[in-house]
């Protein structure tokens, strides 16, 4: 990509990541404070994806600011680039791996045990990525590989959170 379209990217990229990154703090705000628990400020439910949402606003918008300076903002949208930007690749894997995240946050997560719902959607996302990398479904290694990764990291990330961080997950 050169450098006038990564300037042009670097601008619209900016302002959805200062967005989001805005969005993340406000919503973490509003997550409760346990204060009727007595729970220790730093440890709130909010903190951590509070400290996120700091971090991808500031981060946006250095993003824009330096766009900015480099001409980011002259985008130029034409039905042609338009069109070609609808159908690269980058936007595939970008609603690729939101569809996938979505059928696990909505779908798995409630409804499944984390200890199955998460080796499935890591799997899932592998075999997509290297699908759409390769243009073909990966072979046996891989999809092998792609499982026992994910069966091991679906246990890792079960008892990480049970039992080092003591958050009770759905089905742990």
């Amino acid at each position: 990509m050169s450098q006038p379209s990564m300037d042009k990217a670097d601008f619209v990229s900016s302002i959805v990541l200062t967005l989001f990154g805005a969005g993340v703090v406000v919503e973490s705000w509003r997550l409760p404070r346990l204060e009727d628990l007595n729970v220790n400020p730093y440890t709130v439910p909010g903190i951590v994806p509070g400290f996120i949402g700091i971090f991808l606003t500031l981060s946006g918008l250095f993003i824009f600011i330096r766009s900015l300076k480099r001409g980011g903002w002259k985008l130029r949208v034409t039905a042609d680039g338009s069109r070609r930007w609808i159908t690269s690749a980058m936007v595939k894997r970008t609603v690729v791996t939101i569809l996938i995240t979505m059928v696990y946050a909505v779908v798995l997560f409630p409804n499944v045990p984390f200890v199955i719902a998460t080796p499935i959607f890591i799997f899932a996302f592998v075999v997509a990525t290297e699908t759409m990398k390769y243009g073909k479904l990966p072979g046996m290694v891989k999809l092998l590989t792609a499982l026992v990764l994910a069966v091991v990291a679906g246990i890792v990330i079960n008892y990480v959170f049970q039992e080092l961080f003591y958050v009770r997950l759905p089905g742990g």
